[in-house]
C-alpha cells in the first residue's frame, strides 16, 4: 500500500513541475510577442498618424516614392501579380538594401498609400517630380530607379503601352533620353 501511495505522490510531483514548465513556456512565449509589438511600435505609430493625413502628402522618404512608382508602373498592366510583387520586392531588397520583412512592410505601405491617390498618371508625375527633387538625389540614381522601374514593367513579358507611357512620364520629367 505504502507503494502506491509513493508512486502516486511522485506521479503528482512530475504532473505539477510539467504543469510549471508549460507555464514558464507560455509566459516566455507571450514575452518574445511583447517584444516583437514594442520592438515595431515606433514604425507602427509612425504610419497610422501619417495615415490620417491621407494620400501621397504622407511620403517623406524617396525610397517610399519609387515603391509607390515600381507599383503603379505593375499596376498598369493590370491587377498586381505575384510575379511582379516578387520584382519589386527584389529590388527594393538590392538597391534599398532592405531585408525581406522591411521591404514587405514598404510594399504594402506604398500601396495603401497610393490605392485612393488617383490615376496612374497623376500619382507617376507627383511621385517622379518627388524624388527628382529629394536632396541629394544624383543622375546616376535617377537612371537606377529607370532601370528598376523597367524591370518591373517587364516582370510579365514585353511591357504594355500603358506600362510604356508611364515610364515616359517618368523619363521626360526627369529628363532621361532612352
Amino acid at each position: 500500500m505504502h507503494i502506491i501511495v509513493a508512486l502516486l505522490g511522485f506521479l503528482g510531483f512530475i504532473a505539477v513541475w510539467y504543469w510549471r514548465l508549460k507555464m514558464l513556456r507560455d509566459v516566455a512565449r507571450d514575452g518574445r510577442k511583447v517584444a516583437e509589438t514594442v520592438a515595431n511600435l515606433p514604425r507602427k505609430m509612425r504610419f497610422r498618424h501619417q495615415s490620417g493625413k491621407g494620400g501621397l502628402s504622407v511620403v517623406e522618404d524617396p525610397r517610399e516614392a519609387a515603391t509607390i512608382l515600381m507599383l503603379e508602373i505593375a499596376q498598369a498592366r493590370g491587377t498586381l501579380t505575384e510575379k511582379q510583387e516578387a520584382a519589386i520586392r527584389g529590388e527594393v531588397m538590392h538597391h534599398f538594401e532592405f531585408p525581406e520583412g522591411d521591404a514587405n512592410a514598404l510594399i504594402s505601405q506604398a500601396g495603401w498609400l497610393s490605392r485612393s491617390a488617383g490615376a496612374s498618371h497623376v500619382v507617376m508625375s507627383k511621385m517622379t517630380d518627388f524624388v527628382r527633387k529629394s536632396p541629394g538625389m544624383t543622375n546616376k540614381e535617377l537612371v537606377d530607379l529607370d532601370g528598376m522601374l523597367v524591370t518591373i514593367s517587364e516582370a510579365e513579358g514585353d511591357p504594355t503601352p500603358s506600362q510604356l507611357e508611364l515610364l515616359m512620364i517618368y523619363r521626360d520629367k526627369t529628363g532621361l533620353r532612352v
